[in-house]
């Protein structure tokens, strides 16, 4: 084999690109032109982690040394190295990296020259670590607190930085003034500014322990829940549902419930670890536990009903950067380029979650699950093997050995342990809960409720008939009939159009968009019937054939059928004087035929219209516009049309009509039959609760150990014997119901109508014989719907049984996570607090803990506070209390109080010699207005609010929150990233300043907050002093008091004939702050 055959054995892949480099000034600038190159794209598959080939080139020894094929850098023979031959190549095939853009000419030319120059290195170079001993792969440890005086010696925060301080020479800055102190930890433990009343009260405590007071009363408040149930809902990628119209394809309906969760469970401080371990594992270590199911929203968020692998892909991903820190995903399509992670580890992982699904089961008292119910995961497929995807491809599965659930090689410090776990019957079977029987028996009653209000209102109806029927049959005065055998002209008068009386029809001929009518020569009746029979021959588009009454001075009311494609339609119309109104009360989708005979029949009484095409009702309308005395129109818009006949007759008084609303007084045999169908739906009704009863109890034995098998067959044949009566007052409410529809069917329907009288009859006859055999079966009870898991699941393979047990993967995972000797959890825990409560955390790659992330400056600190949360039963209540006490929290953020070593020494402020501004977020933006403003509504939990409600007084995390829904304002200010937030982005743009300066919430709670404080002072002096307290925490400065005292006399002046203008001066300074930029910064 040739040297450049065997070469490809090892040269691999890498996956980033690299910034240029230029070429180096002497030729043997290794470590800054070449070393990099190396680095970036030939490491992951020739250093540490990976020698594809038997070669490293990590170290230029290595480099010279080559690999299983020889060397690949001949000193001083450029032409002779293998290296460069391969980086140089022209063909996609031979060249490398092969994935990637090829690299740059003078990251070529560097090692070129590095090559003529000896290909040298250090002679002290170390080549990449074991990525085995990456500083996060091992458990955090405790290091010995530095012995330290004065205060920071109180925190052990403060004397792991007054160490490095020391040992740095950098001089920490001052605690900032009390005020804004208030201010900032307000709002990052509650996300909400202190009021002037709290400010004052915290101004005023002179006691050593005023601070530590203020952080408990404000980690006891429940907006404490609220804030940071915000920040890790960025975390946990929290989204409501979306999708298409009514189809669910992402997340979940009500998925409101696990925010609520986590809500609660900060409030409460449940240990972290037990929150990760019910988001993960909820429904197997608490099967029938309502509050903990909940949880496990954390998986139901992320189906998706497209594709199951996009939805595990998800899952692998997230959970893994969410807990562990690690970019599993990385390893979906080949082993991690960076990380100690094989591509089977990511499918072992896959296999934790295999068997999981999403439903969606009841809670008490509600039982449409449309309306409400808690979105929960579930093991429901726990036979589905877990394949490895050939390089990522879904459609190319390694099927000759299925993967078990496991975990990656580096960090599995001990033996898996899967144990299934058996469900209680509630837990598999969700109607036997015991809350369930007792709302399906409520909805029962209410059944029963409205069943007998629907036999009174068939008996009233019946008497409506019976009492209407003889006013059907007085005498109708004819107005006109004709049948057009000749043109009778003393009774039409023809208009526009081309019409014509011939061959007994009347032809109108022309098309376009004008209206033809033949119109009568004298005027209708005020309550009138007419018929007409017609048909459409053709037309360009429209093809509207009918009739119109009340026609006078282009008032008039039409009724036609429209023949147009798409879309043919029965329409009332009207026309206003200024132009035709089609509302769509007066609309009917309806076939419409060309050359077709269809007899249309009007009624109009008063107001009322009703319309009946070939003797089937289909409109009943009531105008919204008055009546006029005009003639009738036979009309054609845009259509070819003939009629035969045509009759127009006054409305008798008692004419029945069908209201707007669809009643009307039926016929009497209908009315009749209309009473049978109510009588036996009551019937059917009052039979169900104890259907239901039974069925339940009976389910319930089968389930119950305690139950004998006599007692047990007893309770099922009580069952049985209770759903086929009640089966049996179905059966005949379905044969009243087709007895009915043959009586009101047209006639060439009732061939069909009878059959299924004859359908109802043998049904009937069934339900009623199997009373004599009731067998076994009784009524399924249901309390839960699985999601969709896909687009074409059945509806029976939705409602099939769920399994009796569970896996036990998921509750393995979590348990592993949670073990005080996995090095990551806790660690990036802890990350995450350190971050949202100092704007910068400690691991600058928040979700990324691996090779890619360099040990952190204060790596010491970081170890010490994931034991410190651990060895604290993982309280973050706790953590809390200890960040926010310590002196580094306090600091001012002023960095130009630094002495200029300070600065120069760390600019990048590694060992937090200073605090940093951090912007708010966007929903306490929003919140903050409201809450100073008096107007916020602090209820906690509950189901999500319309984002267009400008209304609403609810805390921002409440609004709907999804790829569909956002809040307008929120979004301004870098809201969360439904698809990955795990560090809010900063950004400063135009758009937020108009939204502060615009937006509805900010104008109107600028004056609430004005009215409020000119009912307390009406001194400007006192009132600017107050007004940048209460806004900005902070007294103004004299050029801040010199302007707004300008301001308030300026506007006083512009607004001196108002009565409101103090207040509305003020709220214009107000509106002012809420747009200032210490506002918007928490400092």
């Amino acid at each position: 084999m040739k040297l450049a055959d065997r070469f490809t054995a090892f040269l691999c892949p890498a996956l980033f690109l690299l910034f240029a480099v230029s070429v180096p000034a002497a030729a043997d600038d290794y470590l800054e032109h070449v070393k990099p190159v190396l680095h970036e794209r030939c490491y992951a598959c020739h250093g540490a982690l990976k020698q594809e080939g038997g070669l490293r080139l990590d170290t230029a020894e290595f480099a010279r040394k080559g690999g299983d094929s020889g060397a690949a850098v001949m000193p001083r023979q450029p032409g002779e190295s293998e290296l460069l031959r391969r980086i140089t190549a022209e063909e996609d095939y031979e060249r490398m990296p092969p994935e990637g853009a090829p690299l740059e000419p003078e990251q070529i030319a560097a090692i070129r020259a590095w090559i003529e120059a000896g290909a040298e290195g250090p002679a002290d170079e170390a080549p990449e670590a074991d990525p085995d001993d990456h500083w996060a792969f091992h458990p955090p440890v405790r290091t010995a607190l530095p012995d330290v005086e004065g205060d920071a010696s109180k925190n052990p925060i403060d004397r792991i930085l007054a160490g490095h301080h020391h040992r740095l020479g950098l001089k920490p800055l001052p605690s900032a003034e009390r005020s804004l102190l208030l201010r900032r930890v307000s709002l990052d433990l509650t996300g909400l500014p202190p009021t002037r009343a709290e400010l004052e009260a915290f101004l005023a405590d002179d006691r050593p322990d005023a601070w530590e007071r203020a952080v408990d009363r404000l980690l006891d408040s429940p907006q404490y829940g609220e804030r940071w149930g915000r920040h890790w809902m960025d975390v946990w990628r929290y989204t409501d549902w979306y999708g298409l119209g009514k189809q669910l394809r992402y997340s979940q309906k009500h998925i409101w419930h696990w925010r609520d969760w986590i809500i609660e469970s900060l409030n409460e401080d449940k240990g972290y670890d037990q929150m990760v371990l019910e988001m993960l594992a909820g429904d197997e270590i608490a099967p029938t536990d309502t509050d903990t199911l909940r949880a496990t929203g954390f998986l139901a968020r992320n189906y998706y009903l497209f594709n199951r692998t996009t939805w595990m892909d998800a899952t692998i991903e997230h959970t893994s950067k969410a807990f562990l820190g690690l970019t599993m995903n990385c390893a979906k399509c080949h082993d991690h380029k960076y990380d100690p992670l094989s591509q089977v580890d990511y499918y072992r992982m896959r296999a934790f979650f295999e068997p999981y699904q999403v439903r969606l089961d009841t809670i008490p008292g509600v039982t449409d699950l449309e309306k409400n119910g808690i979105p929960r995961a579930f093991d429901a497929h726990p036979e589905v093997p877990t394949y490895l995807h050939i390089r990522g491809n879904e459609k190319d599965p390694d099927t000759s050995e299925p993967l078990t659930p496991g975990f990656p090689e580096l960090l599995a410090f001990d033996e898996l342990q899967i144990e299934p776990v058996s469900l209680p019957a509630e837990a598999h079977r969700p109607a036997l809960r015991p809350f369930v029987l007792d709302d399906l028996l409520a909805d029962a009653q209410k059944q029963i409720a409205r069943a007998e209000q629907g036999v009174e209102k068939a008996r009233a109806d019946l008497e409506k008939a019976e009492s209407a029927s003889p006013a059907d049959e007085s005498p109708q005065e004819d107005f006109l009939v004709d049948e057009f055998d000749t043109l009778q002209q003393n009774l039409w008068e023809p208009g526009p159009g081309t019409w014509e009386v011939k061959d007994g029809v009347l032809r109108q001929t022309e098309t376009g968009t004008t209206r033809r009518y033949f119109r009568t020569v004298k005027t209708h009746p005020a309550d009138f019937e007419a018929i007409v029979r017609f048909r459409t021959l053709g037309g360009q588009k429209w093809k509207s054939v009918g009739l119109c009454f009340d026609a006078v001075d282009g008032r008039e009311k039409m009724v036609y059928l429209s023949a147009v494609q798409p879309g043919s339609k029965l329409q009332v119309s009207y026309n206003t004087g200024s132009g035709s109104q089609y509302p769509p009360q007066g609309r009917k989708a309806h076939p419409a035929e060309l050359e077709t005979w269809y007899e249309m029949r009007v009624a109009v009484r008063g107001l009322l219209v009703n319309v009946s095409l070939n003797g089937e009702h289909v409109i009943a309308y009531r105008l919204p516009v008055p009546r006029e005395q005009g003639r009738i129109d036979l009309t054609a818009f845009d259509a070819h049309a003939e009629f035969d006949r045509v009759e127009v007759r006054s409305l008798p008084a008692g004419a029945v009509m069908v209201e707007a609303d669809g009643s009307s007084p039926a016929r009497p045999e209908l009315a009749r039959a209309a009473l049978a169908v109510a009588e036996a739906n009551l019937e059917a009704a009052r039979l169900h609760p104890e259907a239901i009863r039974t069925s339940w109890h009976a389910d319930r034995a089968r389930y119950d150990e305690t139950v004998s098998e006599k007692d047990r067959a007893a309770t099922i044949r009580e069952a049985a014997l209770a759903t086929r009566r009640y089966e049996e007052a179905q059966a005949r409410h379905e044969l009243a119901k087709a007895e009915q529809a043959l009586l009101a069917a047209a006639e060439d329907k009732k061939g069909d109508a009878e059959k299924a009288v004859a359908k109802a009859k043998k049904k009937l006859e069934a339900a009623t014989a199997a009373i004599e055999s009731p067998g076994e079966t009784f009524l399924t009870l249901r309390a839960s719907l699985k999601a969709l898991e896909g687009p074409d699941e059945t509806e029976e393979s939705r409602r099939q049984a769920y399994p009796e047990i569970s896996t036990g993967r998921r509750t393995a995972l979590a348990r592993w996570m949670i073990d005080r000797r996995n090095p990551l959890t806790a660690r990036v825990a802890v990350n995450h607090i350190w971050l949202r409560h100092f704007g910068q955390p400690l691991n600058e790659t928040v979700a990324d803990f691996g090779r890619q992330a360099k040990a952190p400056p204060l790596q010491d600190l970081l170890d010490w506070l994931a034991v410190e949360l651990m060895e604290n039963d993982w309280s973050m209540k706790h953590m809390h209390r200890l960040i926010v006490t310590s002196r580094a929290y306090r600091m001012s953020t002023e960095a130009d109080l630094a002495d200029e070593a300070t600065r120069k020494t760390d600019p990048q402020n590694d060992y937090f010699w200073r605090r940093v501004p951090v912007r708010m977020e966007s929903q306490i933006v929003r919140d903050s207005i409201l809450h100073l403003a008096g107007e916020l509504n602090l209820e906690l939990g509950g189901p999500t609010v319309p984002p267009t409600d400008q209304k609403a007084r609810r805390r921002s995390l409440y609004f709907t929150h999804s790829r569909d829904d956002r809040h307008k304002f929120t979004s301004m200010f870098d809201d969360a990233d439904i698809q990955q937030c795990y560090r809010r982005a900063e950004s400063i743009i135009p758009q937020q300043a108009l939204a502060l300066a615009n937006s509805r919430v900010s104008l109107e709670m600028a004056r609430a907050l004005a009215t409020k404080m000119s009912q307390q002072t009406t001194d400007d002096e006192t009132f600017l002093h107050e007004a940048f307290l209460t806004v900005l925490g902070r007294e103004p400065s004299s050029d801040e008091r010199t302007a707004c005292v300008e301001t308030l006399q300026q506007l006083d002046e512009l607004l001196a004939d108002r009565d409101d203008r103090q207040v509305r001066s003020r709220a214009a300074v107000i509106h002012a702050l809420f747009n200032h930029n210490d506002f918007v910064t928490i400092r």
